[in-house]
């Protein structure tokens, strides 16, 4: 029996499993809508708690990495939503892990561009970013995004194209390159 029928059945064990093989891309993922966040562990415990929820839906018309994308983008969404509303400051930068038998300079240039990426990604509507993320970073295709996020087909194209120019001019920004005729 497939896992996602397992966990469908409510099988603990299979959820468990479920939760230890997509974890990390879906903190990934989080991280990359939503930015650095000091409350992330508790989106990542919303995501799954709401996995559990929806899974009874879930037909396997399609990918399940779809259907748990879509779950992730509506989490998102809600924290933005809810985030606009506080309007209260993030914490601020926490505190890098020593990386023992890296470079230096290669851990600080990963550091800094990763920094860039997400600020040009925060400077995108929540709906541009989870478009680009999902295409950009997580290789999906627009057909697999529309219908992770129930999004129609040209929409999602749409808000792709925007998304790339809005990230290219936030990067030129941000790194005071000039661009290009």
């Amino acid at each position: 029996m497939r896992l996602v029928e397992r966990v469908q059945k409510q099988d603990l064990a299979a959820f468990e499993e479920l939760y230890r093989l997509t974890r990390d891309e879906v903190a990934r993922t989080l991280y990359h809508l939503v930015g650095k966040r000091s409350d992330m562990e508790d989106l990542i415990q919303e995501t799954y708690l709401k996995l559990l929820k929806a899974v009874p839906r879930y037909k396997g018309n399609s990918r399940f990495r779809t259907f748990l994308y879509g779950v992730t983008a509506n989490v998102a969404l809600m924290h933005l939503r809810w985030w606009r509303r506080r309007r209260e400051d993030t914490t601020g930068e926490l505190p890098e892990c020593i990386s023992e038998g890296r470079d230096p300079e290669a851990v600080a240039q990963a550091a800094e561009a990763s920094r860039l990426v997400q600020k040009a990604l925060s400077r995108m509507s929540a709906k541009k970013r989870i478009v680009f993320v999902y295409h950009e970073l997580c290789d999906m295709g627009p057909e697999e995004i529309a219908e992770a996020t129930d999004t129609p087909y040209n929409t999602v194209r749409s808000r792709l194209h925007h998304a790339r120019m809005e990230f290219t001019a936030a990067m030129r920004g941000l790194t005071g390159a000039e661009a290009t005729p």
